[in-house]
C-alpha cells in the first residue's frame, strides 16, 4: 500500500520580496529595500525569521567598523556602512553612538609592515579627500602615546586612521529595523524557514513551519543557517558556520581608557577595543572551528561553541604574542568569555548577489567577521540588485558562484572555511 502524497502547505502570506534572517545583514537590505522604495513603492517587502531580530550572531559581534580590508571593495562596503549610520541618525534624529577612537594597526615585523603599506595603499578611497580622510604613520614610540597599554619597544610602524570605531551591533541592527518598518518593510518572528521553492528555474516563495509564502523574490541572509536554506534550492554555497570567539579583561580603566583606539595587531593574530573600562580582544588562533550546516541546532544558544576547552586553547596558544605587545594584559585578568557563529566563505570573501540559476534567489551572507561593518554597503548594493539597479558597490566580486559547484557539507569545505577565519589579518 503507497502513502498518500504529502499534503501541500497552505498558503498564508505573499510578498513582492521576502528577506529570509532578521539579523543585521537581513535588516540592512530589508532597510535599503524600504529606503529605495518607500512605503507607497508598489511593491511589498516581508522580512521573516524563527528568532527576534538580532538575537543570534549579530548579538554576540565585536562590531569593529574598520575601513582598512583585504580588498577595495569590502573597504567600500565599510564606507557606505558609515554613510548608512549618518542617514539612519538623521532620519531617527537619535544618537546612535558611534564611537569614534580610530584604529591603530599595528606593525610588529618587517613583513608586516610592507603588508601594512599595502593594506592602507589597497584600500584609499580614489574619490576621497587625504585630508578629509586621513592616515597617520607612527613608530613605535608614537603608536605607545596613542594606545598606552602598547608596548613601544615591540612595535616597528602603526598606521592611525582616526576616523574608524565600532557600534553596538544590536543598537545598529535595530535602527535598520526602525526605519525598514517607517517605509512598509513587515517583519515577521517565529516563522521557521525549511525551504526555498523553486518552480522552473524561478523562485516560487519559501516554506515555513507555518505554510508557504508566496514570492518572486527572495533574498538569503539566514546567516549560519543559509548554506543549508540555499541547498534547497539546489544552490552549493561556499561558506560554513565558524567558532568566534573573545575576552573581556576585568576593569582596569587605567590601563585601557575609554577613548583607547580600536587595535589591529595580526602580528599576534589578534585585535582589540575598549569596553567600558576593560579590554575587549580577540584571537584567532591557528586552527578555528567550523560546524556542519546540516547539523545547526534552531537556535545557536543550543550549541556548544566553547567545544570541551572552553576556548583555552586559542587563548594559551596566543596569549604570549598579543601581551608581547600589550603587557598590562598581564595584570588586567580575564572577566568574560563569549563565543559565537560567524559565516565565513572558503576564500574569506562575502557571499552576495544574484544567483544565475535561480532566477529571483539573492544572497546576503557569508559575513567572514565583517558583517557589521559592511551592513549598510551589504544592504545598499544588495537592494540595488535586486530591484534592478546600479550597485553602488560593484558584487560581482562576491558572487555566490564564484569557486563554482560546491558541496556546502563538504568537510574539505569546512576546513577552508575555517582556515580563512585563522589566516584573517584586517580588522
Amino acid at each position: 500500500m503507497t502513502a498518500p502524497p504529502a499534503a501541500t502547505p497552505a498558503n498564508i502570506e505573499s510578498a513582492d520580496i521576502v528577506v529570509v534572517g532578521a539579523g543585521i545583514l537581513g535588516l540592512a537590505v530589508a532597510w535599503a529595500l524600504g529606503q529605495a522604495l518607500g512605503r507607497d513603492g508598489g511593491r511589498s517587502v516581508l522580512v521573516v525569521d524563527r528568532h527576534p531580530p538580532a538575537t543570534q550572531a549579530t548579538a554576540r559581534a565585536a562590531a569593529l567598523l574598520t575601513r582598512a580590508r583585504g580588498d577595495a571593495a569590502t573597504a567600500a562596503l565599510v564606507r557606505d556602512t558609515y554613510a548608512a549610520i549618518a542617514a539612519l541618525e538623521d532620519e531617527l534624529a537619535e544618537d546612535l553612538g558611534l564611537r569614534r577612537v580610530g584604529t591603530l594597526h599595528v606593525a610588529a615585523s618587517a613583513a608586516r609592515v610592507d603588508a601594512l603599506r599595502a593594506l592602507v595603499a589597497g584600500n584609499a578611497d580614489p574619490g576621497a579627500d587625504p585630508v578629509a580622510d586621513p592616515v597617520e604613520w607612527l613608530d613605535g614610540d608614537g603608536a605607545a602615546r596613542l594606545a598606552p597599554c602598547l608596548s613601544a619597544e615591540a612595535i616597528q610602524r602603526a598606521a592611525f586612521m582616526p576616523l574608524d570605531g565600532f557600534i553596538d551591533p544590536v543598537r545598529l541592527a535595530d535602527a535598520y529595523r526602525r526605519s525598514a518598518r517607517r517605509s512598509g518593510v513587515r517583519i515577521r518572528n517565529g516563522l521557521s524557514v525549511r525551504a526555498i521553492r523553486v518552480a522552473r528555474g524561478h523562485v516560487a516563495g519559501i516554506d515555513t513551519d507555518h505554510g508557504f509564502i508566496a514570492a518572486p523574490v527572495v533574498v538569503n541572509a539566514a546567516g549560519a543557517w543559509a548554506a543549508g536554506l540555499a541547498w534547497s534550492a539546489g544552490v552549493g554555497l561556499p561558506q560554513a558556520p565558524v567558532r568566534s570567539q573573545y575576552w573581556i579583561t576585568g576593569p582596569r580603566p587605567d590601563l585601557f581608557p575609554r577613548d583607547l583606539p580600536v587595535l589591529v595587531m595580526p602580528d599576534a593574530g589578534a585585535y582589540a577595543r575598549p569596553e567600558l573600562g576593560a579590554l575587549l580582544f580577540g584571537l584567532r588562533g591557528r586552527r578555528s572551528m567550523a560546524f556542519d550546516p546540516a547539523r545547526l541546532p534552531a537556535d545557536t544558544a543550543g550549541l556548544e561553541l566553547a567545544d570541551s576547552d572552553g576556548g583555552w586553547e586559542t587563548l594559551e596558544e596566543g596569549w604570549h604574542a598579543l601581551a608581547r605587545l600589550c603587557p598590562p594584559l598581564l595584570q588586567a585578568g580575564i572577566a568574560h568569555y563569549v563565543s559565537g557563529l560567524s559565516t565565513y566563505t572558503a576564500d574569506g570573501r562575502f557571499a552576495l548577489g544574484p544567483v544565475p540559476d535561480v532566477e529571483g534567489l539573492f544572497m546576503a551572507t557569508g559575513c567572514c567577521g565583517a558583517g557589521i561593518a559592511a551592513s549598510g554597503g551589504i544592504g545598499r548594493s544588495v537592494a540595488a540588485s535586486v530591484l534592478g539597479r546600479p550597485e553602488p558597490v560593484e558584487l560581482s566580486h562576491f558572487a555566490p558562484g564564484r569557486l563554482g559547484a560546491v558541496d556546502p557539507f563538504s568537510p574539505a569545505l569546512r576546513d577552508a572555511c575555517a582556515a580563512a577565519r585563522s589566516g584573517k589579518t584586517a580588522g
